[in-house]
């Protein structure tokens, strides 16, 4: 009985120890979102937003993220724009018409994640 009490507490450690090394390791963007999450990618500042809606569009720039790693953020409220950002750019991701990605607030399918430089720079690349 003692064994397998042990054996059930090892087998408990071991488990904990591997999802804690998944969260440091991150999540690409790929694992996020699949190849037909977004079908829409808006996108602009000061008030003149552009809709990108062109898939083989879309699937170029998501092709330049897709292996972009993030780390899911301790901090999970939610926060505004107008304190992260100065340059007024702002790119939301959409499935059909449904909001599931905020690329400056790195808010990714619900979830908030750490600031990505990568990201920001792919980001930008939209905005111009």
């Amino acid at each position: 009985m003692r064994r397998l009490f042990l054996c059930i507490c090892l087998l408990v450690i071991v488990a904990s120890l591997m999802s804690c090394q998944k969260k440091e390791d991150g999540i690409s963007f790929k694992e996020i979102y699949t190849d037909k999450d977004i079908t829409k990618i808006v996108y602009g500042k000061n008030g003149n937003f552009k809709e990108l809606t062109d898939l083989e569009n879309i699937n170029n720039w998501v092709n330049n993220v897709r292996k972009i790693k993030f780390f899911r953020d301790e901090n999970q409220e939610d926060r505004a724009v107008l304190l992260l950002f100065d340059d007024g750019c702002s790119v939301k991701a959409y499935h059909k018409n449904k909001e599931i990605g905020d690329f400056k607030l790195l808010k990714l399918k619900g979830e908030f994640y750490k600031s990505n430089t990568e990201l920001d720079e792919q980001v930008k690349t939209l905005c111009k």
